[in-house]
């Protein structure tokens, strides 16, 4: 069983009445107490026994309280220990000396008992919530101390990660389209399954990598916008041709309505990482002859982009959901494909990266339209 914590005070008086008619008060109330009849036994007594709070008069013989009171609060050990002064001289430049010299409060002689424990039971309040305060600091430092620890340390793992995982993975990328496009056409039907089934492995380990190291960057805050003037029509046709293989599997149809040129004013790479991500999530829940729309419109200063699929449409409960890490879950698309969860939130810090916003409609049975805005070129 715990024993509630009694705090300690000392007393340093000369006079001994004063001295055994606090000391027997106080120890009434529950306080540990000890007791000096000068300034050197109090200070000797302090750093000692580090009191919670000191009780000292004025007038003594020797060190006067406020000697002994400028001491203590020279010593590392005992400077944070409240001083409340005793004395029978109340003018205000008394008073002051003794707030210069580091004492909290002033107790009149003749002393009231009531007020003496009111004092003492607020400047230990008060003593306690600023050693309280003091922990949760040096707590907070540390775990502050031990986060930049960890950020350092997932910098180095990333930048392993890029350096060392990306080219390989472009390399096989170009392998296994290779593979597939140099087949002699009298390869068996089991060769041809297992060629196009490497090739499509490849793409979705590549995208999950590149997702990967880019949400990584972003919350390392080492991912930020380098926006440039480039035409969108040239950056949709690339990423319809980078994820052509997948929707020729499942005979969809991509139809760019984009015709009219246009610039606009962002980070190319991320644009290019949205546009992937929001007509590969077509792709995957599109079923088998679907068609995809891609089309572009002006609204004041910035140009909204579509990516509108025939699929089976998004309960209306998880559209909130879906650009929210860790609430976005992995589904399974019209073809058993599974995702990430990170494409979505990830379009949506790469589009609010460079000032524009990402939003969805969907109808069950009809299908899903992504929209996204851009800065146009000024």
């Amino acid at each position: 069983m715990n024993t509630p914590y009694s705090p300690t005070i000392l007393i340093a008086d000369d006079n001994p009445t004063n001295l055994n008619v606090l000391f027997e008060y106080l120890s009434a109330q529950g306080y540990q107490v000890l007791v000096a009849e000068d300034g050197t036994g109090a200070l000797e007594q302090a750093l000692y026994s580090l009191p919670d709070l000191i009780l000292l008069d004025v007038m003594m013989p020797g060190l006067d309280g406020f000697e002994t009171c400028q001491k203590l609060k020279e010593s590392p050990q005992t400077r944070d220990i409240p001083v409340i002064f005793m004395t029978a001289i109340s003018e205000t430049a008394y008073v002051l000396k003794g707030f210069s010299v580091g004492a909290v409060d002033y107790l009149t002689k003749p002393l009231q008992r009531e007020e003496v424990l009111v004092r003492v039971k607020n400047h230990l309040s008060i003593c306690l919530l600023q050693r309280d305060l003091k922990s949760e600091i040096v707590i907070r430092q540390q775990a502050e101390e031990e986060l930049r620890a960890l950020n350092a340390g997932k910098d180095v793992f990333f930048s392993i990660l890029a350096h060392d995982l990306k080219n390989p993975m472009s390399g096989l990328l170009g392998l296994s389209e290779a593979l597939v496009d140099t087949l002699p056409s009298d390869a068996d039907e089991t060769t041809r399954e297992l060629a196009v089934d490497i090739r499509d492995t490849s793409h979705q380990i590549g995208r999950l990598l590149l997702e990967l190291l880019s949400w990584a960057q972003i919350q390392l805050g080492k991912l930020e916008a380098s926006p440039q003037v480039f035409a969108l029509l040239q950056e949709v046709e690339f990423a319809v041709a980078f994820v052509g293989v997948e929707a020729r599997a499942k005979k969809i149809q991509l139809v760019n309505e984009i015709t009219e040129p246009v610039d606009v004013y962002a980070d190319m790479r991320m644009n290019d990482t949205v546009l992937r991500n929001l007509i590969g999530n077509a792709i995957k829940f599109t079923p088998q002859r679907g068609i995809i729309r891609i089309s572009a419109q002006r609204k004041d200063k910035f140009l909204e982009i579509t990516v509108a699929d025939s699929g089976n449409g998004i309960p209306e409960n998880r559209l909130s959901k879906l650009f929210q890490l860790g609430e976005n879950k992995p589904t399974y698309g019209t073809g058993g494909e599974k995702g990430t969860g990170l494409g979505l939130p990830l379009s949506r810090e790469m589009v609010e990266k460079n000032g524009g916003k990402i939003w969805v409609e969907s109808t069950l049975g009809e299908g899903t339209k992504f929209h996204f805005t851009l800065p146009l070129a000024t």
